[in-house]
């Protein structure tokens, strides 16, 4: 199974991202055991726990039932919070209640068995450079902690670079800065949204607009009530698990076929289906 959470701290508000792309991946039949926590203090965002709440599906079932819902539907939810699972996550958001350094431990310590999660996407906010956690995976790997064998970590940027970054795949004029371990190798690139076939959009184009939630536009998207760039964006992201997964070694190939699922309503369809699986 995989995952693409990401440390949070955007400085651009976007829609929920990974949880969208993740369902997106469920579709096309790649496991998802998708890990997130509530927004840190600003009330006016969404995590992911706050999107899946918002979804109407139980972001503290139990572990026995999560695993059923990824064997079964091919998408699961566990929830950073969940003591069951750690502790270290309540330093970030009940005692610090910032986006924090601590951020960058919430993703590595997924509670799916790390045999299991050999491949992922991880998003980095501004505070750290994407290599640095590809490093820290590569230091686990070399441990026996992890055992990743293929890791995209990303940051992607708005229209001006430093002062506009996201923790998910840009495409906006600014790019994506990664870093990819395979096979305990890491190396830099960037990628653009020409990498996905499409224009790149202004960083406007992907905020909720004035006077809605980031929770309400998500779910637009996901109910394909709002399309254009912002589902574009979550296309993307969904077409680097796709790659990952081995889909396709195409970036434009897996673009259509994620973008192809957003748009019919099967990854809608897919919550509601987990919705059913995990109700709150």
């Amino acid at each position: 199974a995989m995952d693409n959470c990401g440390m949070g701290g955007d400085l651009i508000v976007t829609a929920n991202v990974s949880t969208i792309a993740a369902l997106i991946a469920a579709v096309a039949g790649i496991p998802m055991c998708k890990h997130g926590s509530p927004a840190n203090a600003d009330a006016g965002r969404h995590g992911s726990s706050d999107f899946i709440e918002l979804c109407g599906i139980n972001n503290f079932a139990s572990k026995t039932e999560v695993e059923a819902c990824v064997e079964t539907l091919g998408f699961g939810y566990t929830e950073a919070l969940d003591t069951r699972y750690k502790l270290i996550h309540l330093q970030t958001h009940e005692v610090a209640k910032l986006p924090h350094m601590n951020d960058i431990i919430g993703p590595i310590t997924n509670p799916l068995d790390p045999r299991i999660l050999r491949r992922r996407a991880l998003g980095v906010n501004h505070l750290i450079p994407p290599v640095v956690v590809a490093r820290a995976y590569q230091i686990l790997n070399e441990r026996g902690i992890t055992f990743l064998e293929h890791g995209l970590f990303v940051r992607g940027f708005g229209d001006n670079g430093e002062d506009s970054g996201v923790d998910e795949l840009s495409i906006c004029m600014g790019g994506t800065q990664v870093a990819e371990l395979k096979n305990g190798e890491i190396k830099e690139y960037w990628l653009h949204a020409e990498d996905f076939g499409i224009k790149p959009v202004p960083e406007s184009s992907i905020s909720p607009p004035k006077g809605m939630s980031k929770g309400d536009f998500s779910l637009a998207i996901l109910k394909r009530e709002m399309t254009g760039a912002p589902a574009q964006m979550i296309a993307a992201n969904a077409a680097l698990l796709f790659w990952l997964a081995g889909k396709s070694t195409d970036l434009k190939v897996c673009y259509k076929q994620a973008e192809e699922i957003l748009l019919s309503g099967q990854a809608y369809q897919k919550m509601l289906a987990v919705r059913e699986a995990l109700p709150k």
